[in-house]
């Protein structure tokens, strides 16, 4: 009977029925104990095998793991005993070597929960296999604290020498810190790498630069690879293409790479969930946010994995419900502890419901897995100053500067943050540093914003207004255009600002900057008017007469500004606006008041409907963040977090808060650190 069973054991294990192996052989095995005179220890020690390892692939793992030790000690036993079975046993079934039994233990401790006893188990391996020291060093990598990144570099060490093609274990080696030469001469000299492959190199150079700030040229190498090479477009290479130019700031391009990459592979969750990101970032938060959680809607929230957890929280923070994106952002931490985008949007989270020390806690605990990403410092900026703890946001400040000396972003928040203090000295060094952001790239719109206000504030605004005017030709941005309105109003331009403020309200008609500065220009300019026709009252008729048609005319225009409603032409009235001329000995102060009420009334009318929704719209949406300490689901622009201050309409969760500029506080007026940072720049 013994030797019947175990035959049906043998075949219903070989024929992959393990649910069925299970039960039979159980009985086997009950049988074996209780007839010692019919057991031997060959018979079994295979029953045993067959039993934990069905119940190992039917992913019973707590009982498979005490069947799988009490089976190691039968094979030391076996050993001893020098038994020839247990050498033919392993060649017929290499899934029963020590090796593989071990990683098979190991593999069980990990999903009960005890990583460290699956450590144990593989650290006791005499002989480990490239799938071992694999698992080894992931393990090694998310849980043992108290190793080294050396000590957590070997396994993946030896992972390369067995198997240099192992991208996975490059990757790591490198963000662990391993420099890029020393990863690509254990790649070049392992023994099984016959012939040098053309792209590697490249690959691993990529992948150097981006652990190591330097992204943009990341990205760079990575197009190269993406342009000369058979790779192209690969959709792993658009991911880490559109992944470092995210990382670098530049959220346009990023978006147009992972959207690529996204369609090549519907489900490729890296590039979706930074998808998700960017479109938050470019101010895409219905339409595009829907479309990429759709797919994953009709699964059972079963088949989750950590990505799919942070694509809920991405949406329901888009959609300014923040309770819940927090529910799903710890789901989603409580899989992948190391899930950055969600530390990130955590941080954000707590940091905008007004809880800093828990958002400093998220922001460290990704600055100990993710030192590249830039957020992280700006997040801790923005909790260090809010917290009012100036030697923390110094740090933070000389840390982004030094971290990131190729990028402007860095340069950008430095002079915004200096900027905004009230030392008088303080404030004049923050034009190095936005000066040194737009040498690396003219075009950086924060830098450039950031830059006007300087501008603005050492009194030359004319060289504000045409450092914005030649940057919004080429790069339109509804905030830009709103600054730029400012400016001319402050200036007097009273029409050109009218021009500005409905290009930003055409672009981005909940603007609330745009409506606020419309509606203003719109009451001075009445005001203007109503004055003129009580200065008018006073004097004569016939001169009464002579001012109204100056108003009304087109052809006369004696004194004043002549406004059509049209948009278009507009434009072109802006620059001709300055030369006014007068008539009759009058002066033509009266007449580019009358004429600017005249232009604000026609584009009121032309444009009631679509600001009084705008309107309504912004309203709404500051009502619905209204559970937030301030709102955080307004569209978070770069340009912003850089270089505006702190305001309830507009909470920049990862930018530096500015404080209020009073006796008590001054953010920067102790000590002078940033000359240190200076000093650099200039050398």
């Amino acid at each position: 009977m013994e030797n019947v069973l175990f035959a049906n054991v043998q075949n219903l294990y070989d024929n992959g029925l393990y649910e069925c192996t299970i039960p039979v052989a159980s009985l086997l095995a009950t049988v074996l104990k209780n007839d010692r005179n019919v057991a031997t220890l060959e018979m079994e020690y295979q029953t045993m095998l067959y039993l934990s390892s069905a119940n190992y692939k039917e992913r019973n793992y707590r009982i498979a793991c005490s069947q799988l030790e009490a089976v190691l000690k039968q094979r030391k036993t076996m050993w001893r005993h020098k038994s020839y079975h247990l050498s033919d046993i392993e060649r017929s079934y290499t899934q029963f070597q020590d090796a593989e039994l071990r990683y098979r233990i190991a593999k069980c401790y990990r999903e009960m929960g005890d990583n460290q006893m699956a450590i144990s188990v593989l650290q006791a391996t005499k002989s480990r296999t490239p799938k071992l020291n694999m698992l080894m060093a992931k393990l090694q990598l998310h849980h043992a604290r108290y190793l080294t990144k050396t000590e957590k570099a070997a396994a993946y060490k030896d992972v390369l020498r067995d198997c240099p093609m192992s991208l996975t274990a490059i990757e790591a080696l490198i963000e662990l810190g391993i420099e890029g030469s020393e990863v690509h001469s254990m790649v070049v000299n392992a023994s099984n790498m016959s012939k040098p492959i053309e792209w590697l190199s490249s690959w691993i150079k990529a992948h150097a630069q981006m652990y190591g700030c330097k992204h943009l040229e990341a990205a760079k190498t990575f197009q190269q690879l993406n342009e000369t090479t058979l790779l192209h477009h690969n959709y792993h290479l658009l991911t880490n293409i559109g992944k470092c130019l995210y990382y670098y700031g530049n959220f346009i391009q990023a978006e147009l790479c992972l959207e690529t990459a996204a369609r090549n592979n519907v489900y490729n969750m890296n590039a979706i969930c930074l998808l998700a990101v960017v479109y938050e970032y470019n101010g895409k938060k219905n339409v595009e946010q829907e479309t990429l959680i759709a797919p994953i809607r009709t699964r059972s929230t079963g088949e989750f994995k950590s990505p799919h957890w942070f694509l809920l929280a991405q949406l329901a923070y888009a959609n300014s419900k923040y309770e819940r994106a927090l529910t799903y952002t710890d789901r989603a931490l409580d899989i992948d502890p190391r899930n950055i985008e969600a530390l990130l949007l955590r941080g954000k989270l707590f940091g905008g419901l007004g809880n800093n020390e828990e958002a400093i806690q998220a922001f460290r605990s990704a600055q100990c897995m993710a030192p590249y990403r830039f957020e992280i410092y700006k997040g801790l900026l923005a909790c260090y100053i809010r917290q009012k703890r100036i030697k923390e946001a110094h740090n933070m400040c000389a840390l982004a500067v030094r971290y990131f000396s190729t990028s402007p972003r860095s340069y950008t928040m430095f002079g915004g943050t200096l900027f905004h203090s009230s030392n008088p000295q303080v404030k004049k060094s923050a034009k190095k540093f936005v000066e040194k952001a737009l040498q690396i790239d003219e075009h950086y719109a924060p830098g450039i914003a950031l830059m006007a206000g300087i501008f603005q504030h050492e009194g030359a605004a004319q060289e504000a207004i045409g450092l914005l005017r030649k940057h919004v030709t080429n790069y339109p941005h509804p905030k830009l255009f709103a600054m730029l309105a400012e400016l001319l109003s402050s200036e007097k331009d009273l029409d050109g600002a009218l021009h500005f403020y409905m290009k930003a309200l055409r672009m981005e008609p909940t603007f609330r900057r745009a409506l606020d500065g419309f509606d203003a220009l719109t009451k001075v300019a009445r005001s203007a008017n109503a004055a003129t026709a009580t200065a008018n009252a006073a004097a004569n008729k016939p001169s009464e007469t002579s001012a109204a048609s100056c108003v009304s005319g087109s052809g006369s225009g004696s004194g004043n500004i002549s406004v059509t409603a049209s948009t278009s032409s507009s434009s072109s009235s802006n620059q001709n606006a300055n030369n006014v001329t007068s008539s009759g000995g009058q002066s033509s102060g009266s007449g580019m008041n009358t004429s600017a009420a005249s232009t604000a009334s026609t584009a009121t009318t032309t444009t009631a409907a679509t600001s009084g929704s705008a309107s309504a719209t912004a309203t709404t949406t500051t009502t619905a963040s209204g559970t937030m300490a301030t709102p955080c689901g307004t569209p978070n622009h770069e340009w912003l977090l850089d270089c505006e201050e702190m305001s309830n309409d507009a909470l920049e969760l990862s930018s530096p808060a500015v404080a209020q500029e009073d006796g008590d506080f001054d953010t920067f007026s102790d000590d002078p650190f940033w000359q240190d940072i200076d000093v650099d720049i200039t050398n």
